[in-house]
């Protein structure tokens, strides 16, 4: 067991306190983008409880903690200037380009993954979806049937070109909330992005 790192831990209060009314917010709308995250946000609740309660944690659960708590950071960084600058944080408009911002996580979580296995993450059909989104949002555009596609399209010509299985940081977490026996979907259904979408 390690001692308590009560500056992580402070770390994670302090963003949870700047964060907690997107997380509320989002999290009370049954927001996609929310329920996305939740393995990773549930399992870092676990563990912060935890190691508050007891003042230790083992290495594998501090490594977990730290990695989920980067994970969260950089993806709520990337939300929080769509959903406060380019949608004034008006949940409505933000709701009916979800989907589209769960694509762009999901390409900032290829790219991430590309890289730290030494391939090149400048793939010309992954910047090509990602302009194309990022420009469909500023302009409000609803071409969601065609991103879909496209999407799927730009998916299959990037993990042919890997020679290793993608495995998504969610799916990981999910595992993990599992053997934690930490409970995350009430309603039954699994939210899975990574295959056909």
């Amino acid at each position: 067991m390690l001692p308590l790192d009560e500056f992580v831990l402070k770390d994670y209060a302090s963003w949870k306190m700047e964060n907690h009314v997107i997380i509320d917010t989002f999290a009370n709308n049954h927001n996609m983008i929310y329920e996305r995250l939740e393995p990773v946000y549930l399992v870092l609740e676990y563990i912060y409880s935890n190691a508050c309660e007891h003042k230790e944690m083992d290495a594998e659960l501090d490594n977990i903690f730290r990695i989920g708590f980067e994970y969260l950071h950089s993806q709520f960084s990337m939300i929080k200037i769509y959903f406060e600058s380019l949608f004034q944080s008006n949940c409505e408009d933000f709701e009916e380009y979800q989907e589209m911002m769960l694509f762009l996580m999901y390409i900032f979580d290829i790219r991430t993954d590309l890289e730290n296995h030494d391939y090149d993450s400048d793939i010309e059909s992954l910047n090509h979806t990602e302009t194309f989104i990022e420009n469909m949002i500023m302009e409000r555009r609803e071409d969601f049937d065609y991103v879909r596609n496209l999407m799927n399209e730009t998916l299959r010509d990037v993990f042919d070109k890997i020679d290793y299985e993608y495995v998504s940081i969610i799916d990981i977490y999910v595992e993990i909330a599992e053997h934690l026996d930490i409970f995350i979907y009430e309603d039954g259904e699994d939210l899975v992005i990574g295959s056909d979408i």
